[in-house]
């Protein structure tokens, strides 16, 4: 796979990381216990993945951790959404995951 494509992949997975670091510490801990961990955990995930699939010497490989990461962002997705229905997470956090 071209590097530059893992590139580009890491770059948004460390930004949506980022972000979700910022959404985490408004999060309101009493509403979700746990929740701010499991969040951060995911969001980590996605771009560590995404790293070693790029040193893997196969494409099947590499895929596999790029799949590994996509199913990383959507459990952070999954996390914003169950964080903002518990009112836990304000909408203006929300969005701008």
């Amino acid at each position: 796979m071209p590097k530059r494509s893992f590139f580009k992949a890491r770059d948004a997975a460390r930004a949506l990381a980022f972000a979700v670091h910022e959404a985490a510490d408004d999060l309101v801990a009493r509403r979700s216990p746990g929740l701010r961990n499991q969040l951060l955990r995911a969001a980590a995930s996605a771009p560590a993945n995404i790293a070693e699939g790029e040193q893997q010497s196969s494409n099947a490989q590499a895929l596999h951790f790029l799949r590994i990461a996509l199913g990383s962002t959507d459990e952070v997705g999954a996390h914003l959404d169950t964080a903002a229905d518990a009112g836990a997470l304000s909408p203006r956090r929300h969005t701008a995951c």
